[in-house]
Protein backbone atom coordinates (compact mmCIF):
# COMPACT_ATOMS: atom_id res chain seq x y z
CA UNK A 1 0.00 0.00 0.00
CA UNK A 2 2.76 2.44 0.97
CA UNK A 3 4.57 2.01 -2.36
CA UNK A 4 1.36 2.61 -4.33
CA UNK A 5 0.58 5.68 -2.25
CA UNK A 6 3.98 7.15 -3.08
CA UNK A 7 3.28 6.60 -6.78
CA UNK A 8 -0.07 8.37 -6.53
CA UNK A 9 1.51 11.12 -4.45
CA UNK A 10 4.02 11.87 -7.21
CA UNK A 11 1.32 11.73 -9.89
CA UNK A 12 -0.79 14.24 -7.96
CA UNK A 13 2.15 16.53 -7.28
CA UNK A 14 3.08 16.47 -10.98
CA UNK A 15 -0.48 17.42 -12.01
CA UNK A 16 -0.41 20.21 -9.44
CA UNK A 17 2.98 21.49 -10.61
CA UNK A 18 4.64 20.61 -7.32
CA UNK A 19 8.10 19.01 -6.79
CA UNK A 20 7.97 15.22 -6.80
CA UNK A 21 9.84 12.63 -4.71
CA UNK A 22 9.52 14.78 -1.62
CA UNK A 23 10.46 13.39 1.78
CA UNK A 24 6.89 13.59 3.06
CA UNK A 25 4.56 10.69 3.63
CA UNK A 26 1.36 10.98 1.55
CA UNK A 27 -0.86 11.00 4.62
CA UNK A 28 1.08 14.04 5.90
CA UNK A 29 1.39 15.87 2.56
CA UNK A 30 -0.60 19.07 3.06
CA UNK A 31 -0.18 19.99 -0.61
CA UNK A 32 -2.32 16.94 -1.40
CA UNK A 33 -4.76 17.64 1.38
CA UNK A 34 -5.44 21.33 0.81
CA UNK A 35 -4.14 22.59 -2.54
CA UNK A 36 -6.19 20.21 -4.67
CA UNK A 37 -9.22 22.33 -3.80
CA UNK A 38 -7.67 25.30 -5.60
CA UNK A 39 -7.30 23.50 -8.95
CA UNK A 40 -9.30 24.21 -12.08
CA UNK A 41 -11.98 21.62 -12.83
CA UNK A 42 -10.07 19.77 -15.57
CA UNK A 43 -6.98 19.34 -13.40
CA UNK A 44 -9.08 18.40 -10.40
CA UNK A 45 -10.75 15.60 -12.37
CA UNK A 46 -7.38 14.50 -13.75
CA UNK A 47 -6.25 13.72 -10.20
CA UNK A 48 -8.76 10.87 -10.00
CA UNK A 49 -8.30 9.24 -13.41
CA UNK A 50 -6.12 6.38 -12.15
CA UNK A 51 -8.43 5.29 -9.35
CA UNK A 52 -11.22 2.70 -9.60
CA UNK A 53 -14.48 4.56 -10.16
CA UNK A 54 -12.35 7.69 -10.20
CA UNK A 55 -14.70 9.79 -12.30
CA UNK A 56 -17.56 9.08 -9.91
CA UNK A 57 -15.36 10.03 -6.96
CA UNK A 58 -14.35 13.27 -8.69
CA UNK A 59 -17.96 14.09 -9.57
CA UNK A 60 -19.09 13.68 -5.98
CA UNK A 61 -16.20 15.68 -4.54
CA UNK A 62 -16.73 18.43 -7.10
CA UNK A 63 -20.45 18.55 -6.34
CA UNK A 64 -19.88 19.05 -2.62
CA UNK A 65 -17.22 21.71 -3.13
CA UNK A 66 -18.54 23.68 -6.09
CA UNK A 67 -21.72 22.16 -7.46
CA UNK A 68 -25.47 22.10 -6.90
CA UNK A 69 -26.15 20.06 -3.76
CA UNK A 70 -29.68 19.31 -4.91
CA UNK A 71 -31.55 16.89 -2.63
CA UNK A 72 -28.54 16.67 -0.32
CA UNK A 73 -29.37 20.19 0.86
CA UNK A 74 -33.12 19.66 1.13
CA UNK A 75 -34.48 21.39 4.23
CA UNK A 76 -36.48 19.16 6.57
CA UNK A 77 -38.96 19.89 9.33
CA UNK A 78 -38.26 18.56 12.81
CA UNK A 79 -40.68 15.70 12.24
CA UNK A 80 -39.00 14.88 8.92
CA UNK A 81 -35.60 14.86 10.64
CA UNK A 82 -36.92 12.28 13.09
CA UNK A 83 -38.41 10.16 10.31
CA UNK A 84 -35.19 10.36 8.31
CA UNK A 85 -33.22 9.20 11.34
CA UNK A 86 -35.48 6.15 11.56
CA UNK A 87 -34.65 5.42 7.92
CA UNK A 88 -30.93 5.83 8.68
CA UNK A 89 -31.28 3.21 11.41
CA UNK A 90 -33.02 0.85 8.98
CA UNK A 91 -30.35 1.28 6.31
CA UNK A 92 -27.49 0.81 8.75
CA UNK A 93 -29.11 -2.36 10.06
CA UNK A 94 -29.29 -3.75 6.54
CA UNK A 95 -25.59 -3.10 5.93
CA UNK A 96 -23.89 -3.48 9.31
CA UNK A 97 -26.34 -4.76 11.93
CA UNK A 98 -25.78 -3.49 15.46
CA UNK A 99 -27.38 -4.48 18.75
CA UNK A 100 -27.36 -0.80 19.69
CA UNK A 101 -29.72 0.00 16.82
CA UNK A 102 -32.42 -2.56 17.55
CA UNK A 103 -35.57 -0.50 18.04
CA UNK A 104 -33.68 2.41 19.62
CA UNK A 105 -35.24 5.31 21.47
CA UNK A 106 -34.81 8.48 19.41
CA UNK A 107 -34.37 11.78 21.23
CA UNK A 108 -34.48 15.14 19.47
CA UNK A 109 -32.74 18.15 21.04
CA UNK A 110 -31.90 21.68 19.92
CA UNK A 111 -29.43 24.20 21.22
CA UNK A 112 -26.16 26.02 20.87
CA UNK A 113 -22.69 24.75 20.20
CA UNK A 114 -21.62 24.49 23.84
CA UNK A 115 -24.36 21.98 24.64
CA UNK A 116 -23.72 20.22 21.34
CA UNK A 117 -20.07 19.65 22.18
CA UNK A 118 -20.96 18.47 25.67
CA UNK A 119 -23.49 15.92 24.45
CA UNK A 120 -21.43 14.66 21.53
CA UNK A 121 -18.39 14.18 23.75
CA UNK A 122 -20.39 11.43 25.45
CA UNK A 123 -21.63 9.84 22.23
CA UNK A 124 -20.47 8.18 19.02
CA UNK A 125 -21.58 8.82 15.44
CA UNK A 126 -24.59 6.65 14.68
CA UNK A 127 -22.60 5.08 11.82
CA UNK A 128 -19.57 4.19 13.96
CA UNK A 129 -19.76 0.43 13.38
CA UNK A 130 -20.07 0.92 9.63
CA UNK A 131 -17.30 3.53 9.68
CA UNK A 132 -15.01 0.99 11.34
CA UNK A 133 -15.78 -1.64 8.69
CA UNK A 134 -15.83 0.74 5.69
CA UNK A 135 -12.52 -0.48 4.26
CA UNK A 136 -13.72 -4.10 4.47
CA UNK A 137 -16.74 -3.29 2.30
CA UNK A 138 -14.46 -1.48 -0.15
CA UNK A 139 -12.06 -4.41 -0.38
CA UNK A 140 -14.89 -6.86 -1.03
CA UNK A 141 -16.22 -4.65 -3.81
CA UNK A 142 -13.17 -3.18 -5.58
CA UNK A 143 -10.32 -5.36 -4.29
CA UNK A 144 -6.89 -4.22 -3.20
CA UNK A 145 -6.90 -1.32 -5.64
CA UNK A 146 -10.05 0.08 -4.10
CA UNK A 147 -8.71 -0.64 -0.63
CA UNK A 148 -5.51 1.34 -1.37
CA UNK A 149 -7.56 4.10 -2.95
CA UNK A 150 -9.75 4.40 0.12
CA UNK A 151 -6.80 4.94 2.44
CA UNK A 152 -5.05 7.33 0.04
CA UNK A 153 -8.10 9.53 -0.52
CA UNK A 154 -9.61 9.54 2.96
CA UNK A 155 -7.40 12.31 4.30
CA UNK A 156 -7.64 14.73 1.32
CA UNK A 157 -11.41 14.26 1.12
CA UNK A 158 -11.77 14.73 4.88
CA UNK A 159 -10.13 18.14 4.44
CA UNK A 160 -13.02 19.22 2.21
CA UNK A 161 -15.04 20.08 5.31
CA UNK A 162 -13.15 18.53 8.26
CA UNK A 163 -15.82 15.86 8.51
CA UNK A 164 -15.90 12.18 7.62
CA UNK A 165 -19.57 12.20 6.62
CA UNK A 166 -18.97 13.95 3.26
CA UNK A 167 -15.75 11.98 2.83
CA UNK A 168 -17.56 8.69 3.35
CA UNK A 169 -20.42 9.75 1.08
CA UNK A 170 -17.90 10.33 -1.70
CA UNK A 171 -15.93 7.12 -1.14
CA UNK A 172 -19.01 4.92 -0.72
CA UNK A 173 -18.96 4.61 -4.50
CA UNK A 174 -15.99 2.25 -4.03
CA UNK A 175 -18.48 -0.27 -2.62
CA UNK A 176 -21.18 -2.28 -4.36
CA UNK A 177 -23.91 -0.98 -2.07
CA UNK A 178 -24.96 2.03 -4.09
CA UNK A 179 -28.68 1.57 -3.39
CA UNK A 180 -27.95 1.61 0.35
CA UNK A 181 -25.83 4.65 1.09
CA UNK A 182 -26.54 5.82 4.64
CA UNK A 183 -24.10 8.68 4.19
CA UNK A 184 -26.50 10.31 1.73
CA UNK A 185 -29.08 10.58 4.51
CA UNK A 186 -26.47 11.59 7.09
CA UNK A 187 -25.13 14.26 4.76
CA UNK A 188 -28.62 15.69 4.39
CA UNK A 189 -28.90 15.74 8.19
CA UNK A 190 -25.57 17.56 8.35
CA UNK A 191 -26.77 20.20 5.89
CA UNK A 192 -29.82 20.62 8.14
CA UNK A 193 -27.48 21.44 11.03
CA UNK A 194 -27.99 18.08 12.71
CA UNK A 195 -25.70 15.51 14.28
CA UNK A 196 -27.05 12.00 14.71
CA UNK A 197 -25.26 10.23 17.52
CA UNK A 198 -25.43 7.03 19.49
CA UNK A 199 -25.41 7.41 23.26
CA UNK A 200 -25.51 4.61 25.81
CA UNK A 201 -29.29 4.30 25.73
CA UNK A 202 -30.60 6.18 22.72
CA UNK A 203 -30.13 7.76 19.33
CA UNK A 204 -29.68 11.49 19.68
CA UNK A 205 -30.57 14.03 17.02
CA UNK A 206 -29.00 17.34 17.93
CA UNK A 207 -29.96 20.36 15.85
CA UNK A 208 -27.63 23.32 16.15
CA UNK A 209 -29.60 26.52 16.49
CA UNK A 210 -28.92 30.14 17.30
CA UNK A 211 -27.53 30.48 20.82
CA UNK A 212 -30.60 32.58 21.73
CA UNK A 213 -32.90 29.70 20.97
Amino acid sequence: MIEQHKIWQNEWRKIMGKPINVDIEPNCDFDLHFDIWDLEKDLFFKLFEKFPRGNQIAQRAYQLKWGDLGELNKKLTDEELIQQTKIIVEVLQKIQPSDDLIDPKIVFKKGGNELRLELLSQADPISIELDDEFSTFVKKSTGNEGYNTYFFLSEPLYRLSSSYTPCNWILWCLTDYQDLNPYTLLLNMKYNGCDVALTENEVLIYKLTNEKN
